[in-house]
């Protein structure tokens, strides 16, 4: 008898939660955060690396933000984790800590590298795989052109979010539609927080006629 999509999705977060492919975060004491949600999502949401759940550093500043931003995406929209989205990453345990810049009060994420992307990706491709979500929202521009060369066979790497924000791109599984990063939200307020939920209102109601 196959397994249920839940039951897929256990053994993958299993999978995941003991996972020692990059051994510099193994090393480094980075811990995976699996991907969480509905089974039978229709709305699955990627960011470049977690976003909510338990920290895979302890000492990430900033992490309440940014489960505090994304609390508020779910309540204005009516999104729910256990109906109709999951919520997962790029990059399962990448360093995506806040640095200050020496000398300067302003603050950077670090972006993965290439062999963590490499790593992970089969993860997040088994996860579209489980749950064939009708729609991926990308979230920033890294994730928009890895998933779009992945997933679409688009070489061309945009430099700019703003040439491909909400556009929908379309393959014969799911349909792609790029959002801003919300780590800009909170480091940089680009954009405001009101524009980013905004724009989940609007993807909660094109959901709905999908």
């Amino acid at each position: 008898m196959p397994i249920s999509a839940r039951e897929s999705l256990n053994k993958l977060e299993k999978e995941v939660s003991s996972c020692k492919k990059c051994l510099d975060l193994v090393e480094a004491g980075y811990q995976p955060v699996p991907g969480k949600g509905a089974s039978n999502a229709n709305i699955m949401l990627v960011s470049e690396s977690p976003l909510m759940g338990k920290s895979w550093d302890k000492n990430i500043p900033l992490e309440n933000k940014q489960n505090e931003l994304m609390i508020k995406v779910f309540e204005k929209t009516g999104l729910s984790l256990t109906r109709d989205t999951y919520i997962t990453s790029l990059t399962k345990c990448s360093p995506g800590k806040m640095l200050e810049k020496s000398g300067d009060s302003s603050t950077k994420k670090i972006k993965p590298q290439k062999n963590h992307v490499d790593n992970c990706i089969l993860y997040l491709t088994r996860e579209i795989s489980i749950i064939t979500p009708h729609i991926i929202v990308s979230m920033g521009l890294n994730v928009s052109n890895i998933i779009l060369e992945k997933f679409f066979s688009v070489e061309k790497k945009y430099r700019s979010i703003e040439k491909i924000h909400m556009k929908i791109f379309e393959n014969p599984s799911f349909k792609l539609v790029p959002f801003f990063d919300p780590f800009d939200v909170i480091l940089k307020n680009t954009p405001d927080e009101e524009t980013f939920l905004k724009d989940f209102e609007s993807l909660s109601k094109f959901l709905k006629i999908v």
